[in-house]
């Protein structure tokens, strides 16, 4: 819904600076469909590359994720699920400090957790949004859309679902998929 939100909003701008570049290779950028339900399709069954199944009109997201799946283990990877950073925000940032290790007290914790929350970041999207958001109608603030999981549900229809079903059995390892639906520690699977 996200990727929908950003997609949908992108500035003339952004497609010129996308689109009007001397010597450009492939096809040209795309405009999101009007309809939410063709862009779905597309997403879990069209690939930008000629490698990738899924994620038109940009990457393939779930084979990203596996990508990095593969390797969470190494030492200098740390997986963070938004979910678990939306449910617990000061336990999420110990954990990134810990893994920075960057020594902080609770202050400096719940100083960090108000400057992230969703109004927080609205307030002072400039300095949060890529390229300060004049690359969305609207600016900085149309990036910082809703902030939610799960606002699928209410937009997809169970006859649209095994179209994301599909689209996982052919990226995802039952593990990664887990994670990337529930969220949780990546290592301990």
């Amino acid at each position: 819904m996200s990727l929908w939100n950003h997609h949908a909003k992108y500035s003339a701008r952004a497609y010129a600076d996308a689109n009007d570049t001397p010597g450009l290779v492939g096809d040209a950028f795309p405009r999101p469909p009007k309809d939410f339900h063709i862009y779905w399709r597309e997403w879990c069954t069209k690939g930008w590359f000629e490698w990738e199944k899924d994620g038109y009109p940009f990457w393939s997201h779930l084979q990203n994720v596996q990508s990095w799946w593969d390797f969470r283990d190494f030492p200098n990877i740390l997986f963070m699920h938004y979910a678990d950073m939306k449910r617990d925000t000061p336990a999420a940032i110990r954990i990134i400090a810990e893994f920075l290790e960057i020594p902080v007290n609770d202050a400096q914790v719940q100083a960090v957790a108000d400057a992230v929350t969703l109004d927080a970041m609205r307030g002072d999207a400039d300095n949060y949004v890529p390229d300060g958001g004049t690359s969305w109608e609207g600016g900085a603030k149309t990036f910082l859309h809703k902030g939610t999981n799960g606002r699928w549900r209410d937009i997809l229809s169970d006859a649209e679902l095994p179209l994301y079903e599909q689209a996982c059995d052919r990226e995802l390892n039952p593990e990664c998929r887990h994670w990337l639906e529930h969220g949780g520690d990546a290592k301990a699977f």
